[in-house]
């Protein structure tokens, strides 16, 4: 065998608008390929993010391990020139560098084209990986795409995995010494499906599954949440899925059987779970949502995209702001806390009053944390290849596109005035428009759903406070020559009789 000593690293990458929230999730997509290799090689994780390393760091530690092969994960395209400068040091240390993570399959010919990568993992990594490093070689095996003398060669595509069932769970007992937190809550992660039959336009997990959407079982997802349960430490379990509620009555039985689960004393009645999901789903099986948040779901990331109907429609998100509106109902009603995401300029041919228009109907909406980003062309996306076939690309420098940075010419606005824009979006809605009856809405919310002893913890308190500021500090750095002039002039106005702040917008635009 060519690889014997095997080491999978999570890159501490450092990208604006994802390290707010001090959090640290496990690398589920390591601890998988770790799973399929773990019984014939020496294979371990090493999680740079989790310990803070720096580069230096990294360094150090590889040359004590001494690895064949080093293989790396890119969770987020902004993360991407961080990672090859790890990739940099492990090909100069003499190991064999593999990457793999949805960035490379969205944009394989770019990543290998890096002097420092050796071999690139496509897709699902799991048994593309096994085969690799049985063959020692990564001719012929599907899902691979290398470099021989310069020369790059795509292999086929493999299959997806049919059965989800037959995954191996993820190699836990490798990340055992690390800390996972959020929101000073120690947290796991579980994938209870892959895929999205969606075909959002802006997004990329249909791109990456084709469209696809493949669930794991109720029984085969129990078996591992009790497993999670058993370690006491954990409080609060993610699920990772980009669509849990395309199957709707799996969501039930799920649910269910947590909730049997818990009274049987089979997983822990303190044991939560945050998750991502579509509102108008919600909406439509209010019950099923009630039963959510009765089995300990707590927390939902959604995506509002657009505040209206044609927005929506412009997206392909295949819903109704009515339909939106059913879920934000559904879900406080079952007590579930909502972060939920707007896109600004999510219509190209955009203006001052469309954008905010969109910002005031996000405050409307009542979601509990509201967020803004920019419309961003991921690579392979269908949104990608219209606006560079239309020449509307600024930049195709990855380490912008982390949803905060202006990186599409519009008619309307320069970048720097679209991105003022999106952060009053944030001061309105977040640190001004929201008002204290809001914040007191937010936190008997909270308090209901896990107790008084998750409010008053003097370390989670400490960190949300930090949290909090430096991203409000962030907020009025990027709002520049505006924020003097909204804390004098717009402190009690509503949005809708900001004339003047229109005009200094425009002015900026203009500059």
């Amino acid at each position: 065998m060519k690889w014997n000593k095997i080491l999978l690293v999570n890159p501490n990458y450092k990208t604006t608008g994802y390290d707010f929230y001090d959090s640290a999730f496990p690398p589920l997509a390591l601890q998988y390929l770790a799973a399929y290799v773990k019984d014939f090689v020496d294979v371990k994780i090493l999680d740079t993010k989790a310990l803070n390393f720096n580069l230096r760091d990294f360094y150090i530690r590889l040359k004590e391990q001494k690895p064949d092969m080093v293989g790396l994960t890119v969770p987020v395209t902004s993360a991407i020139n961080h990672v090859l400068e790890y990739a940099k040091i492990a090909k100069k240390l003499g190991c064999t560098v593999v990457i793999g993570g949805w960035h490379p399959t969205l944009a394989v010919e770019q990543t290998l084209s890096s002097p420092w990568i050796d071999i690139l993992v496509r897709g699902e990594g799991e048994l593309t990986f096994q085969e690799l490093i049985k063959k020692g070689t990564p001719e012929n095996v599907a899902g691979l795409s290398y470099k021989i003398n310069g020369k790059k060669i795509h292999n086929e595509d493999r299959p997806f995995i049919k059965d989800l069932n037959t995954l191996k769970f993820p190699a836990r007992e490798l990340v055992k010494d690390y800390e996972y937190k959020v929101a000073n809550l120690t947290c796991d992660a579980i994938e209870t499906s892959r895929g999205c039959p969606q075909g959002c336009k802006f997004c990329s997990t249909h791109v990456v599954y084709k469209k696809s959407w493949r669930p794991r079982s109720v029984e085969n997802i129990m078996k591992e949440l009790k497993l999670i349960s058993k370690n006491k430490k954990i409080q609060d379990v993610f699920l990772v899925d980009d669509n849990i509620l395309v199957n709707i009555k799996r969501m039930k039985r799920l649910c269910i059987e947590i909730i049997k689960a818990k009274s049987r004393g089979e997983i822990r009645k303190s044991l939560y779970f945050f998750f991502q999901a579509r509102l108008d789903k919600m909406g439509r099986f209010p019950e099923v949502t009630k039963l959510m948040g009765k089995a300990g779901f707590w927390l939902v990331l959604v995506g509002v995209e657009a505040t209206d109907n044609a927005r929506l429609e412009k997206v392909n998100k295949n819903c109704k702001i009515d339909e939106i509106k059913k879920g934000i109902k559904a879900l406080h009603d079952s007590g579930i806390v909502i972060m939920g995401n707007v896109i600004i300029g999510v219509n190209l041919d955009d203006n001052l009053d469309d954008i905010l228009k969109t910002i005031m109907k996000t405050k409307r909406l009542t979601l509990d944390l509201p967020s803004f980003t920019l419309l961003t062309p991921f690579p392979a996306t269908g949104f990608y290849e219209e606006v560079k076939g239309k020449n509307l690309l600024l930049t195709e420098d990855y380490s912008m596109f982390n949803w905060l940075n202006p990186v599409i010419k519009t008619d309307n606005f320069s970048p720097e005035a679209l991105k003022k824009l999106l952060f009053f979006g944030f001061y309105y809605v977040s640190f001004y428009g929201g008002g204290l009856k809001n914040k007191l809405r937010l936190l008997k919310r909270v308090l209901r759903k896990r107790g008084i002893t998750f409010i008053f913890s003097i370390g989670r308190f400490i960190k949300m406070v930090n949290a909090y500021f430096g991203w409000r500090r962030v907020v009025l750095k990027g709002l520049d020559g505006l924020t003097d002039y909204i804390y004098k002039e717009q402190r009690d106005k509503d949005l809708t009789k900001e004339y003047e702040l229109k005009e200094a917008i425009i002015r900026l635009n203009q500059v």
